[in-house]
């Protein structure tokens, strides 16, 4: 019999402990006051692409496709056009063009070119962080804007 309370019990306290963690027993409705004050903008600030804003595959889709793209990194700049297919075309400023495809991960941008004059060898799928918001991100070290 004592056994078997000791079980029940601790078989409790394992699930209140669970519900805890998961934020059941707080006020929601106070906390998302809280949240969304604290993620309110402020008035006059430019948005930080180098914030570490991480961003839901679906966002970063949402966010790219079917748009283009200015991007400025250390070698090279341009804009690519990202596609719903998972395409893009991009054209790296006094270089030409290629094409390339990408696809969104969590927190990340994956993408692949296709051989170019100026990259004879194209480039295989890499991932790099994707961050930022209002318009300001990061892939990796390259700052992207929106061209339209």
């Amino acid at each position: 019999m004592k056994t078997t309370k000791f079980i029940a019990l601790a078989g409790i306290a394992l699930a209140l402990q669970a519900c805890a963690s998961m934020n059941v027993f707080k006020d929601s409705a106070g906390d998302q006051a809280a949240n969304n004050a604290a993620m309110a903008p402020q008035a006059n600030m430019a948005p930080d692409p180098s914030v570490q804003t991480p961003l839901a595959a679906a966002q970063i889709k949402t966010l790219l496709t079917g748009k283009s793209w200015r991007w400025k990194s250390a070698k090279n700049s341009g804009v690519t056009l990202y596609a719903s297919d998972g395409t893009s075309l991009v054209e790296v400023t006094g270089k030409g063009t290629t094409q390339g495809k990408w696809v969104a991960k969590d927190g990340q941008l994956c993408e692949s070119f296709s051989p170019a004059p100026f990259l004879p060898q194209g480039m295989s799928l890499q991932c790099q962080p994707f961050r930022g918001s209002g318009g300001s991100y990061m892939n990796g070290p390259a700052t992207f804007q929106l061209a339209s």
